[in-house]
């Protein structure tokens, strides 16, 4: 509502626009209605033979570092290369069986759909291929890699969907166990397994033809289906797949994949480029984008499965990234209407102004059509058009359907001005997200009017609205929001006499003719009107510039002035926010621990709280690193534990200590039951004052180090002057027996993952590791040999029984070279 009382009816939202034709989008991404990127004409031919062909081609699966692995008929094995010329053998799969698919999974392991199976093979050789416990009649045929490891996997045949869950064990070879360890009854608690998705059916008619996972785990299947277009379904939470989506101008799309996380791609045979198609929600059919993602020199084959974006696809010599051209292709034209009109609910209103939030770049240009009708789903009998940009008064409209027709808008149409706020209510930042600019981008205001009639006044309970968006093929207006006013605040029957105010009623103010003197009055007024009631408006608002929440960024400042604060330069505006809703508690407490505290909560956005930040009292140190269990550690009245119930290590009894047994003449160093000389209690006294008047802040090594100096600036503020204070940075996670004061110097971190060793950085045992790169091509990491083909094969004779005490003899000879190369020394070692 305005100074006036004027309250306004807001267009924002995709459900709130109806297209007309398929002509107009609405961005999800950018929350604005725009032309929509359509192409017509696109319909490729049903080349079934040629796709089935295709389809019997294996796809190709490649890793982060660019090398990767494809089935060799001719070898009948898995291949790698990428990494140097040539190509080196990766997995060979038991005689007779043929591969159907290869995808590299997010895990970092090969998953191969093999004679029906799925093996999973190790490119860091860390077990031998392991196959996938079966579901009793799936025979695997595509599979599509899982964010959260594993793979999915389809059977076209059975018309069946299933999901691989587990990996094999990562235990290397070792020694046997002894008999007295305990060992659990099975040593890999989550073996690779296949589960069946039985509520995932699709109708008897349609044809699974390939199967994409996206990065957030959306699973799309695509179809094709008898004599009608190639349609997908989307997997959705409850195990079910969606409803069918038609794809526009195709019939045959031989391979499927993810361009993003609402955008899918396509391969058609004979097209020399990628159709795309956007998904929306509820959508029963998609339209092909207009982009452009040409295939240069394409082999023909399917894309290759990968693990990041873009996706690519394979050439003679290698593969390729899938782009798209720099090249937009928009409609020249379209239409959306509000799906229900604005309902001001009173017959009588006078519709009074209208707001645009767009961006109108130039050659392209807005006009918003109104009409009011006294019933919702009535038609209206006339549009009135409010033009917005630099559209021209006549232009070819594209209807969608190849049909040319020319629109004229009447001479007297109204004409938007642009307005440099982002909106016309006060201190709102506006919906648009790109900066204004004068006549291209921001808010843009109307006057409602019926141009043409001898009284303009719109009046009406419904208000319907229809956009009509032009552009030049190559840019789009993007429409954020349309608000209407209501009912119009007259200058001229609030202020002015009878004289001045309209008499022409009914019938004859809808005649065609020159607008009445009173009409004209009322627009002229309204132009004051427009630009006193937003002034009025930010008057009337302006407590909200002491609003924490609702004062303008730039105004955050200004307001912190006010009770003398002043922002660091690294608190972003959510930071400075808080610290102004909390200022009120934070001088209260300001100068004590608790004050501190806040303040670095407020600085480090919450690692106080989550105990990545510890402050430590030093005087809480003037107690033994030992503690005895079950004796009363809350005497607040004891110098020595100060009612602190925290402790490092601990006595059991009087006898048993869990901490350094050697350490426990400290305690009796301080036992009040103890006579002591002068120079101890001189010494004990000194002790205690060192850590008087000292605080250290322990920050954990997940604080960023950037923000460490921070931390140093702010605890150097809000610390009093007598109080010294440090801050440390603490390194180590738990331990038990080793480091233990959990929540002061020591935390509970999440399990690091493993780094590869480092020169001059990593220390043995620290954990980092020195291991392979999870490369499909083994040769990337210097290795020239791979597990099946490039090991030297070892064999050993030695007699079957031996008796104890007498001497044996081992003969290695029979052992094998490979490549031709020669064994020129033999290693052996004693397991037991």
């Amino acid at each position: 509502m305005d100074a006036n009382g004027l309250n306004f009816w807001m267009l924002a939202d995709e459900g709130h626009w109806q297209p007309d034709g398929n002509t107009t989008d609405y961005d999800v991404v950018t929350r604005t209605l725009c032309l929509a990127r359509l192409r017509t004409g696109t319909d490729w031919p049903a080349a079934e033979a040629d796709a089935l062909a295709r389809l019997e081609r294996v796809p190709q699966t490649i890793d982060p570092f660019g090398t990767r692995a494809f089935w060799s008929a001719v070898d009948a094995q898995v291949m790698a290369g990428g990494a140097v010329p040539g190509n080196a053998s990766l997995f060979a799969p038991p005689p007779g069986d043929a591969v159907t698919d290869l995808a590299l999974g997010y895990d970092d392991l090969l998953y191969v759909a093999v004679g029906g199976r799925i093996t999973i093979v190790d490119p860091r050789q860390r077990f031998d291929p392991a196959d996938a416990a079966p579901v009793a009649g799936f025979q695997a045929w595509r599979v599509a890699a899982h964010p959260d490891g594993g793979v999915w996997a389809i059977d076209r045949t059975a018309q069946r969907l299933a999901r691989l869950y587990g990996t094999p064990s990562l235990v290397r070879p070792h020694q046997p166990y002894a008999p007295i360890t305990v060992r659990p009854c099975r040593e890999n608690p989550d073996p690779p397994r296949l589960v069946s998705l039985d509520r995932a059916t699709w109708d008897a008619d349609e044809r699974p033809v390939a199967i994409a996972s996206s990065a957030d785990g959306s699973l799309a299947v695509l179809f094709w289906k008898t004599a009608d277009l190639a349609r997908i379904r989307l997997l959705a939470s409850d195990g079910r797949l969606g409803p069918a989506i038609a794809l526009d101008g195709v019939r045959t799309p031989y391979s499927l994949t993810w361009l993003a996380p609402n955008q899918i791609a396509l391969l058609v045979p004979g097209a020399n480029e990628a159709l795309t198609y956007t998904l929306q929600d509820s959508a029963t059919h998609l339209l092909a984008d207009g982009d452009i993602y040409p295939l240069r020199n394409h082999d023909g084959g399917p894309f290759l499965h990968g693990v990041t974006l873009p996706p690519r696809y394979a050439t003679a010599d290698g593969t390729f990234e899938l782009h798209r051209l720099s090249l937009p292709s928009y409609r020249r034209a379209g239409r959306a209407v509000n799906a229900v009109p604005l309902d001001s609910g009173a017959a009588p209103t006078v519709w009074h102004r209208l707001y645009l939030e767009a961006m109108i770049p130039d050659h392209c240009g807005v006009v918003a059509e109104l009409a009011t009708v006294d019933s919702p789903t009535e038609d209206p009998a006339e549009w009135y058009p409010h033009q917005f940009g630099t559209v021209s008064a006549s232009r070819d409209l594209d209807d969608g359907a190849g049909v040319a027709t020319v629109e004229t808008l009447p001479p007297q149409t109204p004409r938007a001005a642009w307005i440099p706020s982002p909106s016309e209510i006060p201190f709102n930042p506006g919906l648009l997200r790109c900066p204004p600019e004068k006549d291209r981008s921001g808010l843009f205001t109307a006057l409602i009017q019926r141009p043409g009639k001898r009284v303009r006044t719109l009046r009406g309970r419904y208000l319907k609205v229809r956009i009509k968006m032009y552009g030049n093929g190559l840019a789009t207006p993007e429409v954020a929001d349309v608000r209407a006013y209501g009912s119009r605040f007259s200058y001229a029957e609030r202020y002015l006499p009878q004289l001045y105010r309209q008499d022409v009623f009914g019938p004859a103010a809808d005649q065609q003719g020159p607008a009445t003197p009173a009409d004209f009055l009322e627009r002229f007024l309204d132009n004051f009107e427009g630009i006193l009631t937003p002034l009025e408006d930010r008057i009337a608002e302006s407590y909200l510039l002491t609003n924490p929440d609702a004062t303008p960024a730039d105004a955050l400042d200004w307001l912190g002035s006010w009770i003398a604060i002043a922002f660091d330069t690294a608190y972003d505006d959510a930071q400075r926010r808080e610290l102004l809703r909390k200022a009120p508690e934070l001088y209260r407490r300001r100068g004590t621990l608790r004050g501190l505290g806040l303040a670095l909560d407020i600085a480090t956005k919450g690692a106080l709280s989550r105990g990545q930040i510890v402050i430590l009292e030093d005087y809480r140190l003037r107690r033994t690193f030992a503690t005895i269990l079950g004796a009363d550690l809350s005497d607040a009245d004891d110098p020595l534990l100060a009612g602190i119930a925290s402790s490092g290590n601990s006595f059991v009894g009087d006898t048993l200590f869990l901490g350094d047994e050697h350490r426990k003449e400290f305690l009796a160093l301080f036992s009040a039951t103890l006579p002591t000389t002068r120079r101890e209690r001189a010494a004990i006294e000194e002790f205690f004052d060192e850590l008087a008047h000292r605080v250290t802040i322990l920050v954990h090594q997940e604080i960023d180090p950037q923000d460490l100096g921070l931390v140093r600036r702010v605890a150097a503020l809000e610390t009093p002057a007598h109080v010294a204070v440090r801050v440390e940075r603490a390194t180590n996670s738990f331990r038990a027996g080793v480091a233990s004061l959990v929540g002061v110097d020591t935390y509970l971190a999440p399990k690091p993952r493993p780094r590869p060793a480092r020169v001059d950085v990593s220390y043995i045992g620290r954990g980092d590791l020195i291991e392979r790169a999870p490369a499909l091509d083994p040769r990337l990491g210097g290795e020239e040999a791979t597990a099946t083909l490039k090991r030297p094969q070892a064999a050993l004779r030695a007699p079957a029984v031996v008796e104890a005490g007498t001497s044996i003899h081992l003969n290695a000879t029979d052992s094998k070279a490979f490549d031709g190369r020669n064994l020129v020394r033999y290693l052996w070692t004693l397991l037991q």
